[in-house]
């Protein structure tokens, strides 16, 4: 097992390619910490109950929604996520994925049982899972649906998301993460082709696979409860048109229509449910890569960082979640939007938070950020890089660290990528 000092990430543009295993550990040790001293007890309605967690293998919705169930009293956790071993060049590590050393993090400290390193939209996948849920009695009170990816493949065609808009072209303000200056970017029209392959890939057709397969295996516990995890954002019209009304919304609305459908299905076969969950804008691997997300986000954290509003992190999202749909008396019924969707993001879409956000975006001028926008940029910056494991306070990064862990059966861990 290769141990190796490597003091800072290698990286290739925005992303980052190599993960720090100790990073990560702690990271996930203090998360999980935070959770169990979220909860003073288990909640009396998650107690013995089993999730089933799409996208459970990086920091962000999928994980911290795993973390928070088991301390709200969840008695399994089964994971699935696309991740594959560390790699190594002329002794160097070449590249490491932060999901590997989470998932070996979160099996050591007891909160996922199973995990699957496997590509959730595929067949083969979603058949190795029911055939061992099936052979084990297991079954599937809570599915918690967070995956998110640049292509699916599915009966022999695969698609690709695209990161524009709906109708004409879109010049907004960006932010560029490295310069830290404002820059103008545009984001050109989606094609009606480009908006159905981004719906293929982000919207609600997968999920609709899996709850189906969970239903006709008899794998779906009364009441099960399935929660497709999304995001709406704010009611300004450049951000809208880049998320709720660009290609990306036309797949997050697809999935509203998939829960609405499912809702009634469940309702009908096990009594259960089906909800949209609109979650709030968080610091991810992803929302880096958004055009324009990154200057909205940046606002967002310089904001909060100055005393106005609150930022809720993604483990914050998953304590919100299980207290939603577990504590007593069924809060979630109360947190419903006119849609029927349920709402997390209240804190983001404070009416004082997005007046200043909004001033910020308004006001940003061409060259370096400054004020609240830099204090934002520098916030998410630290917290991108945590993500994979860098600038965890408390962590020594001259020191050796483990690189290539064991990951397998025996830590009830099961590859199916390399299979």
């Amino acid at each position: 097992m290769p141990e190796l000092v490597l003091t800072e990430p290698r990286a290739r543009g925005l992303f980052i390619l190599t993960a720090h295993p100790e990073g990560c550990r702690v990271l996930a040790g203090r998360q999980i910490e935070r959770a169990q001293g979220a909860f003073a007890q288990p909640l009396a309605a998650a107690r013995g109950k089993t999730a089933l967690v799409l996208g459970s293998t990086t920091f962000g919705y999928g994980s911290s929604t795993a973390i928070a169930l088991r301390a709200a009293g969840f008695e399994r956790v089964i994971g699935i996520g696309y991740e594959t071993p560390p790699t190594f060049r002329k002794g160097k590590v070449a590249m490491a994925s932060p999901g590997w050393f989470l998932t070996r993090a979160l099996h050591e400290q007891g909160v996922v049982e199973r995990s699957y390193l496997a590509d959730a939209f595929a067949d083969e996948t979603r058949d190795r899972v029911l055939s061992d849920l099936c052979a084990e009695g297991v079954q599937i009170d809570l599915v918690v649906y967070s995956v998110a990816a640049p292509r699916r493949s599915h009966l022999g065609e695969t698609w690709s998301s695209a990161l524009k808009v709906v109708g004409d072209p879109l010049d907004v303000m960006g932010l560029d993460f490295k310069s830290g200056e404002h820059m103008p970017v545009r984001l050109e029209s989606a094609s009606e082709l480009e908006v159905e392959h981004t719906r293929r890939v982000m919207g609600g057709d997968d999920l609709d696979l899996w709850v189906n397969a969970l239903l006709y295996a008899g794998r779906a516990a009364p009441g099960m409860t399935v929660a497709a995890l999304s995001y709406i954002g704010p009611d300004f019209e450049a951000l809208r048109r880049i998320y709720w009304d660009g290609a990306l919304g036309a797949a997050k609305k697809h999935i509203d229509a998939t829960t609405r459908a499912l809702d009634a299905r469940l309702a009908k076969h096990v009594a259960g449910r089906a909800l949209s969950v609109m979650n709030p804008a968080v610091v991810t691997g992803a929302s880096v890569a958004i055009p324009a997300m990154l200057k909205y986000i940046a606002d967002y954290l310089g904001v909060v960082e100055e005393g106005t509003g609150r930022y809720d992190a993604p483990l914050d999202v998953g304590i919100h979640l299980c207290r939603a749909l577990y504590a007593e008396g069924e809060p979630w019924k109360q947190q419903l939007d006119e849609a029927g969707r349920l709402r997390l993001d209240q804190n983001e879409l404070s009416l004082e938070l997005q007046a200043a956000v909004q001033a910020l975006w308004t006001d940003a001028k061409e060259g370096p950020a400054q004020g609240a926008t830099a204090t934002g940029l520098a916030r998410f910056r630290r917290e991108y890089h945590q993500l994979f494991g860098w600038q965890v306070p408390g962590v020594d990064y001259t020191i050796a660290a483990e690189f290539a862990p064991d990951l397998g059966v025996g830590q009830g861990v099961f590859d199916l990528i390399e299979a």
